[in-house]
């Protein structure tokens, strides 16, 4: 189940990046920058069930942010990427459901 998520959430990645579903050579970085997004949110203040979740919206749109603005090199949008997802982060941190101070599971 999470080696399906996974794969799932890589794959909204790639189509978010608009690399077609069947180019893989990507999948390595791409699954380097989910993982760095999770950290992210994680020391944000996202708690760690909700920064590690691949079912809740809101984290899957701050993980593909995040992803659009670290992938490859000099990309012209990566600052205001990296703004938008600082805004998530933030908004998710200071709320119940997703702030550090959310019970864990829920």
């Amino acid at each position: 189940m999470a080696d399906e998520a996974k794969a799932s959430l890589t794959a909204a990645c790639r189509s978010a990046l608009r690399i077609p579903a069947d180019c893989t050579i990507y999948d390595e970085e791409i699954n380097d920058l989910i993982s760095a997004a999770r950290s992210a949110l994680l020391a944000g203040g996202v708690a760690e069930a909700k920064a590690n979740s691949s079912d809740d919206a809101s984290v899957r749109v701050a993980i593909k942010v995040y992803v659009k603005a670290n992938f490859g090199m000099d990309n012209p949008d990566a600052e205001r990427l990296m703004r938008s997802f600082a805004d998530m982060l933030c908004r998710m941190a200071g709320s119940t459901e997703h702030g550090a101070s959310a019970k864990a599971g829920a």
